[in-house]
């Protein structure tokens, strides 16, 4: 559906252009030809695609823009096809832009897959119209003009960009390989650097540097009470809940996994002293 709304009724969640490019130049034509594509929003007023087009009408000083009122992925996927391909005006995405975007528009589909994992009915992989059926990640990817392992790389590579509990060298190297492909476009190659970056955090062995016995044992009965209450809270947790996405799960896996094989050495260890071995 599309009708004409007030342009401050349109809400911008974050930013998914980083850089809006001229417009001064889009303005102008606008001005002097329309508007070729409508902006894209949700029933809420959430702006989905077209920022540099309210930018340009809030520059010219208009209130009301036309805008296509999508309630879910299928409709907001159909639109960006439309808008890829007619709007002459438009200045492409980075990478990192794209996912923010993309992001987005997984959180449109979010109720839609907690339903049909309800209904038991996931990844029939039929179409719908013009829109394929499927994962949301390909939905969506689909929609961005991206294959869905690259959409996948692309967050991957954002992800570790803003992933704190890096040491302060591999976040550096993170963010270099965000600027790198925001420039580039080479989503790949970059994501290769983050890949190993991650893999060499979790395969670097740590050795312990507490060698105080009062400390020791303040650090392993403090863990063993913590590990205690997170362990009673994560033993509710009986199925994954449909908006945990993969680049999720995967983060977590070997967060998760770097953890437990801490703590089995420790368990190790401490069996030893008490069959009495160490």
């Amino acid at each position: 559906m599309e009708r004409q709304v007030r342009v401050d009724w349109v809400r911008v969640d974050g930013r998914f252009r980083s850089d809006l490019g001229d417009l001064e130049k889009l303005a102008r034509s606008i001005k002097e030809q329309g508007l070729i594509n409508a902006i894209t929003v949700t029933p809420g007023g959430r702006l989905l695609a077209g920022e540099r087009r309210l930018r340009a009408f809030q520059l010219l000083g208009l209130t009301t823009i036309p805008a296509r009122i999508v309630e879910d992925l299928d409709g907001a996927a159909a639109r960006l096809r439309i808008e890829r391909d007619e709007n002459t005006e438009r200045k492409p995405m980075t990478p990192e832009e794209l996912v923010r975007l993309g992001q987005a528009l997984e959180q449109l589909e979010r109720p839609r897959a907690a339903e049909r994992k309800a209904a038991g009915q996931f990844g029939s992989g039929q179409e719908t119209g013009t829109v394929p059926r499927g994962e949301t990640r390909d939905v969506v990817a689909s929609a961005l003009g991206m294959s869905a392992s690259t959409y996948e790389r692309a967050k991957t590579v954002v992800a570790a960009a803003e992933d704190t509990t890096l040491a302060a060298e591999d976040q550096m190297l993170a963010r270099q390989a965000l600027a790198d492909m925001n420039t580039t476009g080479n989503v790949a190659g970059n994501f290769e650097k983050v890949r190993r970056v991650r893999e060499a955090r979790l395969t670097t062995p740590r050795r312990t540097t507490v060698a105080d016995p009062k400390k020791q044992r303040h650090a392993i009965s403090t863990a063993a009470s913590t590990l205690t209450g997170i362990s009673y809270g994560l033993k509710q947790i009986t199925e994954l809940h449909p908006d945990i996405t993969r680049q999720e799960a995967a983060q977590w896996v070997g967060d998760l996994s770097e953890a437990r094989r801490v703590i089995e050495v420790l368990i190790k260890r401490l069996k030893e002293r008490t069959n009495g071995q160490a």
